[in-house]
């Protein structure tokens, strides 16, 4: 084999057997890190393709691009992203961080898909340009510099529907979406800024400019329904489905079941009371480096690893022993 076509054939040869060496741990090296978990409370698990099952959510995970994150009943967990925005996650969900990319000069961008379930995102830093899109079975939302709160499924078809200015129409139930803007609270110290949410279905767009305005898209290929202001009674049902296990300790008289970190605890009540919560961050120093990526955080916790804990009106506090 002395022709230049045979030799040419080895080469390729060895350019493929060298590839397949090389490539799992290129692909490795590219889990681009996007945030942590801040909080877990229940059955939580995250699985992406270089997991052979899905693993139990722990405290502190990391979080990267193609993860997917699954709770279960009466299950939440918290995700605090680089740049202090936050996803809450509620019980029965199912949500898929697509691409994330912060640089603190310039700004953040998220792409994210929620399959079903229930979702609360607040935006984090209002430094560069910030902009951020969540995909659902029927539609898509873009959110600038505010917080929403969001249903996938049978849960939203329920509320929405029981909302006098949607009425009963045809829903799929697991399509149908219901999108609530919450907006910063008055007391607000994180320097969350008031924003807008374009709820997109069908080629229609539909924007929520004031807190407490909603959209609901009852399935795939159907326009937004709304603006329209959604009743406290269907606010407080939201809420249940995103914090579940707050609302079934508060229900009984009761504590949070479950001692959470002091950032995260922040977090989430600040959440309900309609502020952001601390600026701890929670993620820690990135140990390790990855090639190339793009979120490469700079900020942490207390250089000695613990956690810097608030207190309700937002000053910092010792924390408890037992949260770090």
């Amino acid at each position: 084999m002395t022709c230049p076509s045979c030799r040419i054939a080895l080469l390729a040869i060895a350019v493929l057997a060298l590839s397949s060496i090389i490539s799992p741990s290129a692909t490795a090296q590219q889990r681009v890190e996007v945030g942590n978990a801040a909080s877990v409370a229940g059955n939580v698990t995250l699985e992406n393709n270089r997991l052979e099952k899905p693993i139990k959510v722990k405290r502190r995970q990391r979080i990267a691009w193609g993860d997917v994150i699954r709770t279960k009943k009466n299950s939440q967990m918290q995700i605090l992203l680089l740049d202090r925005s936050s996803f809450g996650i509620g019980q029965r969900s199912r949500v898929r961080i697509d691409r994330y990319v912060y640089d603190p000069n310039k700004g953040r961008s998220l792409f994210t898909t929620f399959i079903k379930g229930a979702l609360r995102f607040f935006s984090g830093s209002s430094k560069g340009e910030n902009s951020a899109e969540i995909s659902t079975p029927s539609g898509r939302i873009g959110i600038r510099g505010t917080a929403i709160d969001m249903l996938v499924g049978e849960k939203a078809e329920d509320i929405a529907e029981d909302e006098g200015f949607v009425g009963s129409v045809r829903s799929d139930d697991d399509e149908a979406t219901l999108v609530v803007l919450r907006g910063p609270g008055a007391n607000t110290q994180s320097g969350l800024t008031l924003g807008l949410a374009d709820v997109t279905g069908a080629g229609v767009t539909v924007v929520l400019d004031e807190p407490g305005l909603a959209a609901y898209i009852p399935r795939e290929g159907a326009a937004p329904i709304g603006p329209f202001r959604i009743s406290n009674r269907g606010l407080a049902r939201v809420q249940n489905q995103i914090l579940p296990r707050w609302a079934r300790s508060l229900k009984n008289g009761g504590i949070l079941d479950e001692v959470i970190g002091g950032a995260a605890a922040a977090a989430i009540i600040g959440a309900i009371l309609g502020t952001t919560g601390g600026d701890d961050d929670g993620l820690g120093p990135n140990t390790g480096g990855i090639p190339n990526n793009p979120n490469n955080p700079t900020t942490g916790n207390d250089p000695n690893g613990n956690d810097n804990c608030e207190n309700a009106n937002g000053e910092p506090v010792r924390c408890p022993p037992g949260i770090n």
